[in-house]
């Protein structure tokens, strides 16, 4: 019987029939299978490891029918339970010697469960070694039997892998367990599989569907449906005719597809006949073959012949350019061939990897040139010779590239928004020039400056995103756009799009001049905000005693920049602040805030004498004054060029009556405010001087 091995050893097989489901299953499992046929059930079932193989061959099945339904109604209690066979084994090696001289698929049943040997790969002597190959001695057994029981449905009874029930009651219900006699252990649990059978009907195989026949040079590629029957149907047998009526079986051994992965399953079957002439027709048709043996009806028949492959390919030689601006195309092809061809095609395209479409079709075979109009900037060609069956052979791609110096047109509609993050979202309006290339995206930050190109390369997209830094000095950004062709020429600017940035930065802080304690009340003086979208100041004022209280909203302007709180009271201390809003609403911090305190302190005769000298040997401005009153506690003067904001420079104590000015250039006029700071709190007047230097 080893002999017999080798008849299927090239098939590769690790599992058949129940292990050709690429769906996943535990290590240690049986699965069954059931069939109702001509008032019997046929009942199919294989272990799914090789080690559950092997210890079922040894302890053997318990093979159990449970009644269900009778008559279309579930019984009560739910079912009868009958044993069919309380240990399935397989039939001893001496039954099987009819049968093995009959049927080969049974002989290498016996082999795999009898035989002394079983051929695998030879490795090198050693205890590892022998361990591995008797472990793949054991594994191709358990696939080799699976197999063969697929084919060979007596030879899957007498393997203990099959059973015939003809003790049923048509009509009736059936759930049939197989069960593994294997003793359990806390490796092992009980292993068993279920399956149930309706009675009623006999269903026919179907027949194997989309049966294709593709034809090639003396050889003819056959594919049909494989994944919609592959659990009805473990393998195929392909049948030949060359009158339509008369078919032969291709081989004796039926196909498998070996392609059905787990992970990858196939979706088709494929099997390609070698044909000993062209341009004869031959017809196929194809058998499905169930676990149990059984063939189906054919496939509905498929027919082709062979036909001679076109081995000439056209060569595009050279190209050039009529007075209209057309391209003349010219080829190399073989004389010879002509009889081989029907007509030439030309096929263009706008980039080497295509796609290609053909523009010049119906070439007469013994063409050798043709024109196509209009060309593009970058075209593309190729020729395609049709064979005279439907072959075609083509030619590799030629580059022709026009003459264009013309640019395209400047973009227009440009628009844009800035969000409060800075991002920018720019968009235009698509050029129509049918070479473009792209487009260049420029940027500004002041508006008479010129713009800088923000993109690497030209982009396809009609849309822009862009990122700027709000919180800067200039409050707007610029844009313009540039179009560019596939010859790189480069349009003129779009319009410039000017987008103004979220007002984030809050205007700068305005100044108190100067104030006066006078007979009404208190004069208030300030120096407004230098921010050029402030749009008005807010005056409060806040009594030092009542600070609970907050502040109180005194004044609000645009324009005037001094204002007399007449609303006070005797013998307290109140304090001012002044804002500057814009028109984004943002409100800058306070002023420098001043306190006066209401009592009898003449504020105008605390400063006098306040003066100052040039030295221009010395590079200096000397300024002194007088303190005239010792309710002061300390001086502050401010600094600044003629028509700047002026700015704390020195603050001192009231015994200080001079200072010397050394951070001075020629040709600027200075200006210098004393503020004296009053040791009960407020400020006195304030006294402002010029110097030219």
């Amino acid at each position: 019987m080893k002999r017999l091995l080798y008849i299927i050893v090239f098939f590769g097989i690790t599992s058949l029939g129940y292990g050709q489901s690429n769906e996943d299953t535990s290590q240690n499992e049986v699965q069954i299978i059931a069939r109702f046929q001509n008032g019997k059930v046929l009942l199919r079932w294989a272990p799914t490891a090789a080690g559950v193989w092997l210890k079922g061959n040894k302890y053997g099945y318990l093979l159990e029918r449970f009644t269900v339904k009778k008559q279309g109604k579930l019984l009560t209690p739910p079912y009868e339970r009958v044993v069919l066979q309380d240990s399935i084994r397989p039939r001893p090696v001496e039954e099987w010697e009819d049968i093995v001289h009959k049927n080969d698929y049974a002989a290498i049943i016996a082999q795999a469960i009898y035989g002394e040997g079983f051929q695998v790969e030879e490795m090198q002597e050693g205890g590892v070694a022998q361990i591995i190959n008797k472990s793949a001695e054991i594994e191709q057994r358990y696939s080799f039997s699976l197999y063969a029981a697929d084919m060979n449905f007596e030879g899957a009874q007498m393997a203990a892998l099959g059973y015939i029930d003809e003790s049923i009651t048509p009509g009736e219900e059936y759930l049939y367990r197989i069960k593994s006699r294997i003793p359990e252990t806390k490796s092992i649990k009980e292993i068993s599989s279920s399956v149930i059978v309706n009675t009623v009907h006999s269903e026919p195989l179907p027949s194997p569907i989309d049966l294709i026949a593709v034809p090639d040079d003396k050889s003819i590629l056959l594919t049909w449906e494989y994944e919609m029957f592959k659990s009805v149907f473990t393998s195929y047998f392909v049948e030949r005719s060359e009158n339509g009526s008369d078919f032969n079986r291709l081989g004796d051994i039926p196909l498998v597809n070996l392609n059905d992965k787990p992970g990858h399953p196939a979706k088709r079957m494929f099997y390609v006949d070698t044909i000993s002439q062209n341009n004869k027709t031959y017809h196929y048709r194809v058998i499905g073959i169930s676990p149990f043996g059984e063939e189906s009806p054919a496939s509905k028949i498929a027919s082709a012949k062979g036909v001679k492959k076109l081995t000439a390919t056209p060569h595009i030689s050279k190209h050039a350019f009529d007075t209209e601006g057309n391209v003349i195309i010219t080829w190399d092809f073989l004389k010879e061939a002509e009889q081989e061809i029907t007509s030439f095609e030309l096929n263009w395209a706008a980039q080497e990897a295509g796609p290609y479409k053909p523009v010049v079709s119906n070439i007469s075979p013994n063409a050798r040139k043709t024109t196509f109009k209009k060309p593009e900037p970058s075209n593309y060609f190729k020729i395609t010779a049709h064979g005279q069956n439907n072959q075609k052979s083509t030619s590799l791609s030629a580059f022709v590239q026009t003459i264009d110096s013309i640019p395209p047109s400047a973009p227009i509609g440009l628009v844009g928004t800035v969000d409060s993050l800075g991002v920018v979202q720019l968009k235009w309006q698509a050029n129509t020039e049918k070479d473009m290339l792209g487009y260049r995206v420029f940027r500004g930050n002041l508006k008479n400056e010129e713009v800088t190109q923000i993109t690497i390369s030209p982009i396809e997209s009609t849309s822009f995103q862009d990122t700027v830094q709000v919180k800067s000095l200039n409050k707007k950004v610029y844009y313009q756009i540039v179009a560019v062709d596939q010859r790189f020429n480069m349009s003129e600017y779009s319009e410039k799009l000017t987008l103004k940035k979220p007002d984030v930065v809050p205007p700068s802080s305005p100044v108190f001049e100067e104030y006066k304690v006078i007979d009404k009340g208190v004069f208030l003086k300030w120096i407004n905000s230098s921010s050029d979208d402030v749009s008005h100041h807010q005056l409060y004022r806040q009594n030092t005693n009542e600070a609970d209280k907050g502040w109180q909203l005194l004044f609000e302007t645009d324009t005037i920049s001094s204002y007399t709180d007449t609303e006070l009271e005797s013998n307290q201390r109140y304090r001012y602040a002044i804002f500057a809003q814009d028109d984004s609403g943002l409100v800058s911090a306070p002023s420098v805030p001043i306190t006066v305190v209401i009592k009898n302190v003449d504020l105008d005769e605390v400063i006098k004498g306040f003066s100052g000298t040039v030295d221009r040997v010395s590079k200096k401005i000397n300024l002194s004054w007088r303190v005239t009153t010792k309710e002061v506690h300390e001086v502050l003067i401010y600094k600044s060029k003629e028509n700047e904001t002026p700015v704390l420079w020195k603050q001192l104590l009231s015994s200080k009556t001079n200072l010397i000015d050394t951070n001075i250039s020629p040709n600027n006029t200075y200006v210098y405010h004393i503020k004296p700071f009053l040791k009960a709190g407020g400020y006195a007047t304030m006294e402002t001087i010029k110097i030219k230097y």
